[in-house]
């Protein structure tokens, strides 16, 4: 029988793996897609040249797990371009307006006076190879026949002794049973794609269904190029677009390290929601391009000067977004009303082990501090590690392995291609 089982591998579930693994124990991991990463997908360029399509930051002045993660794996991280000044097109028929912003992030009543650099993004910063780097780092040290890649959980049934996980594994199904399991995934997605036997507290189902999850109605689109032409003509790349046909809301600067590569790349965030996408997904393309040179110039659609455009549209995947995130996605989370779906902590209830100590949550939205993003993940495999350590031994944090010169590894980098 194994000792544990982990449902999810996203950034939580392989920071506990590997964990669990330098510590000798027994665990397996089942994920459900065919790679690892989770929310952290990191596509390449025909040249290379590497592009975040889901989580893309970390600030190190308020993310302490993450800071310290990277430079234990020993990974090139890189400041966000952001010299505080931004293209703001807030008319479809007019040129878009260069704005500076001050120190309190707010716009100037000048757009000549001077820009406060780092304003625009928080301080902060990249991985090099884009966080598919950091999914590898810490995939690599793992054993490869403990990774179940194709491996869907389907539901848990609690037998007193231990835990039968069912799974779909291609067309057959397949039942493991493990004296304890981690669901290392979102709590909406944990809700309702899984059936518990017996079923759980009305109390717990209740706080799996009222998460959010972070970035589950998101989508993101990524262009490579043989170099930052934008850089130029003076431009930072960053632009926001508030016109109510706005296709990318906010545009960004996602080149690599200035020196390593003379390619550039430029990413976005969607600005239409996940069912209003689905009206637009034929001519997608078009507008795509038509907005980024209304921004940047003709050279944005140049063919011969791209190597690569990207989609990736998070809605679409059920292991992320749930039916509850499709529902309120327009609506502000009750727990955190500035940011809809990030709440400012995870329910109380999701950080306690059930069915008398043998089912664990995780995942970024079940971390006391640092909900949603990377270093909720890590918190939260923190506190797993805790809990599950043996009677009378305290979980000690240990060194983690320098990765190899590669940057990113094949289970979290897609190859390039047109989305």
């Amino acid at each position: 029988m194994l000792d544990l089982a982990l449902v999810g591998g996203g950034a939580c579930g392989l920071a506990l793996a590997h964990s669990l693994h330098a510590r000798g124990r027994d665990w397996r991991l089942f994920e459900a897609r065919e790679r690892l990463g989770g929310r952290v997908l990191t596509a390449q360029s025909q040249d290379g040249t590497p592009l975040d399509l889901g989580a893309t930051w970390y600030w190190p002045a308020t993310q302490p797990a993450m800071a310290g993660l990277v430079a234990d794996l020993g990974l090139a991280d890189l400041a966000q371009v952001d010299d505080g000044r931004v293209l703001h097109l807030a008319d479809p028929n007019r040129v878009p307006q260069a704005v500076a912003l001050g120190p309190d992030q707010r716009p100037a009543a000048d757009a000549t006076a001077p820009a406060t650099s780092g304003a625009v993004h928080g301080g902060a910063r990249r991985l090099a190879g884009g966080m598919g780097a950091l999914i590898g780092a810490l995939a690599r040290p793992l054993p490869p026949e403990r990774l179940r890649l194709g491996h869907a959980a389907l539901a848990l049934v609690d037998h007193g002794e231990f835990i039968e996980l069912r799974l779909q594994v291609g067309e057959r199904l397949q039942a493991v049973h493990a004296r304890r399991v981690v669901l290392a995934l979102p709590p909406r997605v944990a809700e309702s794609l899984l059936q518990f036997t017996p079923a759980l507290p009305a109390p717990v189902q209740a706080a799996l269904r009222r998460t959010p999850t972070w970035m589950a109605t998101a989508a993101k689109a990524g262009f490579a190029y043989r170099r930052p032409f934008w850089r130029e003509a003076g431009l930072s790349g960053n632009a926001w677009v508030t016109h109510a046909q706005a296709m990318l809301a906010e545009v960004f600067d996602a080149s690599g390290p200035e020196g390593l590569s003379s390619a550039g790349a430029l990413a976005g965030f969607a600005a239409l929601g996940a069912t209003q996408r689905e009206r637009f997904s034929k001519g997608r393309e078009l507008l795509l391009g038509s907005q980024m040179a209304q921004l940047f110039g003709p050279q944005a659609v140049d063919e011969a000067l791209c190597t690569g455009r990207f989609w990736q549209d998070w809605a679409q995947e059920r292991w992320t977004c749930s039916p509850a995130d499709i529902a309120e996605e327009d609506q502000p989370s009750a727990a955190h009303p500035a940011h809809p779906g990030h709440p400012a902590q995870g329910e109380p209830l999701l950080a306690e082990p059930h069915w008398g100590g043998k089912l664990f949550f995780g995942g970024s939205e079940t971390a006391h501090r640092g909900c949603g993003y990377l270093e909720g993940a890590l918190v939260a495999a923190g506190r797993l590690r805790s809990q599950l350590a043996p009677a009378g031994i305290a979980a000690r944090p240990e060194p983690l392995p320098r990765p190899s010169a590669a940057a990113n590894d094949a289970c979290a980098v897609v190859p390039g291609s047109s989305a």
